[in-house]
């Protein structure tokens, strides 16, 4: 995966000759078997691009961040060895300039769980025994997720296990832009730990079931939507959101830490 996103980055920064950028992109190990060598397919696979006199253009780069999709995803997993590890449930809302536009969820078919997660997420075999396979639910939600901004608290755990899945499936992996809530958290929000129960309980979120993927998107949600209410105003387009998440945040001076209004 590291040299995909070496190469997205690189696109984030300035425009790429198609010729170069899809010669680079298909030496990418992350993408396997996958050969992709059209606009259309890296679109349809995550990746929000246009196409310029011949160079590939990142629109992320020159969109701004109010008028961007984010989509924050949270799955629950059987938790099993990445190899034979399943998906249980996925949960997903999609936000734009702090609206919830949609939702997304389902339980996902799997053989058996242990004790332990049965316990942590309150799911049962029973609950699962009639729902949708784990091919078919992973078909709706890249529907879902189109080319949006993938956001996840821990956003590598959800994006590398989804990914794989897909793999596993035969189908290809994402390819969106990502960014990490936790991340984003510690550059805009004062707080000892950045946990996902410990910004509920700092930022007040209310009503909740934990380990839960739906409620946990929610949460989220929550809390991506308060840290973009933190951004300092130069941060414009949606790559320098994504830029200013990753930097090292004691590099920031965080901005102090407001109440959640969960009216607004």
């Amino acid at each position: 995966m590291k040299s995909f996103e070496r190469l997205s980055d690189k696109l984030a920064r300035g425009d790429m000759s198609q010729g170069y950028f899809f010669n680079m992109l298909n030496r990418c190990e992350y993408l396997g078997d996958t050969e992709i060598n059209d606009i259309e397919s890296l679109n349809c696979l995550g990746l929000d691009t246009s196409l310029k006199r011949d160079f590939i253009t990142l629109n992320t780069r020159r969109r701004f961040w109010q008028e961007q999709k984010f989509c924050v995803v949270d799955i629950e997993t059987n938790n099993g060895p990445l190899s034979d590890s399943r998906i249980i449930e996925i949960g997903a809302v999609m936000l734009k300039n702090g609206e919830v536009l949609d939702e997304f969820h389902s339980l996902v078919y799997a053989p058996a769980l242990n004790e332990m997660i049965v316990n942590l997420t309150g799911i049962t075999e029973e609950m699962l025994k009639d729902a949708p396979s784990e091919a078919g639910t992973l078909e709706k939600f890249r529907l879902f997720l189109g080319n949006s901004v993938f956001v996840a608290h821990n956003v590598e755990f959800d994006y590398t296990f989804l990914s794989h899945a897909f793999i596993r499936h035969g189908f290809a992996p994402l390819l969106n832009r990502k960014v990490c809530t936790i991340k984003f958290a510690m550059r805009t929000i004062e707080a000892q730990r950045y946990g996902l129960q410990t910004m509920r309980e700092v930022l007040g979120i209310a009503e909740h079931i934990p380990h839960r993927a739906l409620w946990d998107a929610r949460s989220a949600a929550e809390v991506f939507r308060l840290a973009c209410k933190n951004l300092p105003p130069n941060i414009k387009s949606t790559e320098d959101l994504i830029r200013f998440t990753k930097e090292n945040p004691t590099k920031a001076a965080l901005v102090k830490q407001p109440r959640l209004n969960l009216e607004g």
